[in-house]
């Protein structure tokens, strides 16, 4: 079994020295956390969660759980209103790879349907994993896993987004270290790679998107329309790594074009990816920044599906390290959450930006006892006239930590 702490070159440790420094100052006061607790069904040491909301608002919820000192379960769970389904273990293993930035996944598909992924340890390297794909048919029964990609070298394959496709089938998108060299990930150009699968799990259109990107931010895509839409932060030869995103048509990807000129120049990966909401063709993008000596979460959105942008809103500043989330309302209003800090303390933190571009006041969905790297990435999804929010925490210094869950209502919050 591989459970890594990731530190990606020496990027992320330099953005981490330049956020404590920095990051406690900043032009929005904190509020009072306003997020009621949820209790997840989950066991003692859980990670690793993301959110999802099925097309009927039902809330799905998948994590990690330790099933004995060397085996992982990929679980999920349903939620309506605060009632939670059973949980139900997609697959289990003894030789995953356990990280606190790059997430499996348990996603509702169209149809009954649903597809899962998890990230398989393929070499003695401490980065040499590979990504494998399982999707549940209509009578529940979930299938063998299948890798997206061929090249069969024990490199970094990760960062996965899955998106449903027409005909019951799956676009898979990940960053691939087929060209890095060294202990899985070394010298070398990180790509970004997709696949389709077919409901089969058949694996066919095989693409390169993009040949040199920043190597383990995490990639965002969603469905607009008859196309893909997807976001990633890029790396130039100067070491800007901007966020870029492209399109999908079904038969070939359009070239990556910046979403918005940041300038950000990072000698090593900050670990930070963008994230994408849609709603029809409306679209969200938020991601964070640390150009120009301050850190900063920017959104931007889109009315024609993503060809065209706003202008970027500051949404946080100074007093955030980004791992930022985003979901899109019916009006077009966007909500983003990013991680905030204050003093010692994280705060997991939300506001409202509108369709014609202004701001909510800052709310404060959960206070957290650190900002660590163990609280995760707090990932959003909203349900009706609510909001939830999930991280990795502890109430108890000698307890182990734990998926946490908490929700406010929207009009209590980012959209009063």
């Amino acid at each position: 079994m591989h459970i890594t702490v990731r530190a990606c070159k020496v990027g992320v440790l330099l953005l981490a020295s330049f956020l404590f420094t920095v990051g406690c100052g900043s032009d929005e006061a904190s509020s009072p956390p306003v997020g009621e607790r949820v209790d997840p069904p989950v066991a003692p040491g859980s990670g690793q969660p993301r959110l999802y909301t099925a097309p009927d608002g039902t809330v799905w919820m998948s994590w990690l759980d330790p099933v004995d000192d060397s085996t992982h379960a990929l679980r999920y769970a349903t939620l309506a209103d605060t009632s939670w389904s059973a949980p139900v273990t997609v697959t289990t293993s003894t030789d995953w790879f356990v990280n606190w930035a790059d997430l499996p996944s348990v996603r509702p598909l169209p149809g009954g349907r649903a597809a899962a992924h998890v990230l398989e340890s393929n070499g003695s390297g401490s980065l040499a994993y590979a990504v494998r794909v399982t999707q549940r048919t209509r009578d529940g029964t979930w299938q063998d896993t299948v890798t997206p990609h061929a090249d069969g070298t024990p490199t970094e394959h990760g960062f996965v987004s899955l998106v449903p496709w027409p005909d019951d089938r799956l676009l898979t998108i990940w960053l691939d270290g087929r060209n890095m060299t060294g202990d899985g990930h070394g010298q070398g150009d990180m790509t970004l790679r997709s696949a389709v699968l077919d409901a089969s799990g058949t694996v066919t259109q095989r693409h390169r998107v993009d040949g040199r990107t920043c190597e383990c931010c995490a990639t965002s895509a969603v469905r607009v329309g008859g196309e893909a839409l997807l976001a990633y932060r890029d790396r130039s030869d100067g070491e800007v790594r901007d966020i870029s995103v492209t399109r999908f048509d079904g038969e070939q990807w359009s070239d990556p074009t910046r979403l918005h000129t940041d300038d950000w120049n990072i000698e090593g990966c900050p670990v930070n990816g963008p994230a994408l909401a849609s709603e029809g063709e409306a679209v969200v993008a938020a991601w964070f920044t640390a150009a120009g000596g301050t850190p900063r979460v920017k959104a931007a959105l889109s009315t024609d599906g993503g060809r065209h942008f706003t202008d970027p809103v500051v949404v946080a500043e100074g007093n955030t390290q980004g791992r930022v989330d985003a979901v899109l309302l019916d009006d077009g209003t966007a909500v983003v959450s990013w991680l905030g800090t204050t003093e010692s303390r994280g705060q997991v933190q939300v506001r409202a930006v509108r369709a014609d571009r202004s701001l909510s006041p800052v709310s404060t969905l959960a206070a957290l006892p650190s900002a660590s790297r163990h609280v995760g990435f707090p990932k959003l999804a909203q349900s009706g006239n609510h909001l939830y929010g999930v991280w990795v925490g502890r109430d108890n210094p000698s307890h182990p930590s734990e998926v946490q869950m908490a929700r406010m209502r929207l009009d209590d919050g980012p959209t009063r």
